[in-house]
């Protein structure tokens, strides 16, 4: 399992170093970004180099935030070694779109549906333990991300979140399950800093749409 995660941080690592030499990612950022402002709210000064840096921390999170569900899960006697397998696969061996998606932009990818797949998966099981497992609300950090994605390609990597949570669907747990896995969330809440908002930290958030007025016209 551990060889897992090292697997995961280690491919991370390799893309941040890149993007710290290269940046790439952030040069494209910056070709796209007057698209972007239409629907993401940056905070002043550098635009591209803010969302790098919010790009970063989303893909670094992964491999934590999976290990704790993991834990969690495996306390309640929940097998999520297929869904690790998956992710890590996924960061090792991550596909080459586009020519800008390599380095950094191609784990954004990877990042996505991961982060996706911790979120359905947490939705599925909250009727069985009667709590959310992850004490975080990733909704607008992963909606900043399927803006720099795309809807299109998006809406593919929700899909398959989608079709994994429903492995979790319907669950019942024991009595000892269920109290063994709320002992070990108390466990990692009790832990500060292991569940960042980043998106909120770094002022980076999705421009709310004005509704336009009615105009009456039936008189």
């Amino acid at each position: 399992m551990y060889d897992d995660y090292q697997i995961m941080r280690r491919c991370i690592d390799r893309a941040v170093t890149l993007e710290r030499h290269s940046g790439r990612f952030c040069r494209a950022l910056r070709r796209s970004l007057p698209g972007l402002h239409r629907s993401i709210r940056l905070p002043r000064g550098d635009g591209p180099k803010h969302l790098t840096g919010f790009v970063i921390r989303y893909v670094q999170a992964v491999p934590d935030w999976l290990q704790r569900l993991e834990i969690l899960c495996g306390a309640a006697g929940l097998d999520l070694t297929t869904v690790r397998e998956l992710i890590r696969c996924a960061f090792a061996q991550p596909p080459e779109r586009h020519p800008e998606h390599t380095g950094l932009g191609a784990l954004l990818d990877e990042a996505y549906l991961a982060h996706r797949t911790l979120e359905e998966i947490n939705d599925q099981l909250q009727p069985a333990c009667g709590t959310p497992l992850l004490p975080m609300d990733p909704m607008v950090a992963n909606l900043v991300v399927r803006e720099l994605l795309g809807e299109e390609f998006a809406a593919e990597l929700d899909a398959i979140s989608v079709r994994i949570g429903r492995r979790f669907s319907g669950l019942q747990l024991s009595p000892d399950s269920l109290v063994a896995l709320v002992l070990c969330k108390h466990r990692f809440i009790e832990t500060p800093g292991v569940w960042p908002d980043f998106a909120g930290r770094l002022d980076i958030a999705l421009r709310v749409p004005l509704a336009t007025p009615q105009v009456d016209t039936s008189h």
